[in-house]
């Protein structure tokens, strides 16, 4: 990736990202290699693809009792937690690198909730950047969602009908094909 391909991060006027795929953490990683404590401090992150997704589920899935019978679940906060962890390339600290296939979860489990955080919000804005290079957003909305911008991008459609006006239709005596009038498109006054 070069860096003319990566969209300019500006997470306030005054702060400047330079590489998206370095982020230096708050606390870091503390290990103990050699019988003295290495400070991981800088961590490499990567773009995740499809086989990564597929890592993440088998390694969040749980064995539960459903309905008298045994199934696998996922859960939705367990998935995004290997998630994150599979967009780590590498640890740093001076010269000693742990590479993508040493760090597992009880290593990454280590990171402290504010470092967990900022990893989050970096993959945030690297998801952004790749919506940017595939064409799904602009340089202007990527900026503008960096920035804090209220309106989310590709916000989806809003409901309409009669959600607003749930209970004053209970009282009518006919609230059931009114509804099914509203849903239809057609007016909720005449024939049904």
């Amino acid at each position: 990736m070069t860096e003319q391909s990566t969209p300019n991060a500006e997470s306030s006027p005054a702060v400047r990202i330079d590489n998206l795929y370095k982020l230096v953490l708050a606390d870091g990683l503390k290990l103990e290699s050699g019988g003295k404590d290495i400070l991981y401090k800088v961590v490499s992150l990567r773009d995740t693809n499809v086989a990564d997704e597929r890592k993440a589920e088998a390694l969040s899935e749980r064995a539960m009792m459903v309905g008298g019978g045994w199934k696998l679940l996922v859960s939705d906060s367990n998935f995004k937690h290997v998630l994150n962890m599979l967009h780590i390339e590498s640890f740093h600290c001076d010269d000693t690198v742990i590479p993508r296939g040493l760090i597992d979860l009880d290593m990454y489990d280590r990171l402290s909730s504010r470092d967990l955080e900022l990893i989050e919000q970096r993959i945030f804005l690297l998801t952004l950047a790749s919506e940017v290079r595939y064409g799904n957003i602009t340089q202007a909305e990527f900026d503008s969602a960096v920035a804090g911008a209220s309106k989310p991008i590709n916000s989806p459609p809003q409901h309409s009908g009669q959600a607003p006006t749930v209970g004053a239709v209970a009282d009518l005596p006919e609230s059931g094909p009114s509804l099914l009038a509203d849903f239809a498109g057609s007016s909720a006054e005449g024939q049904t």
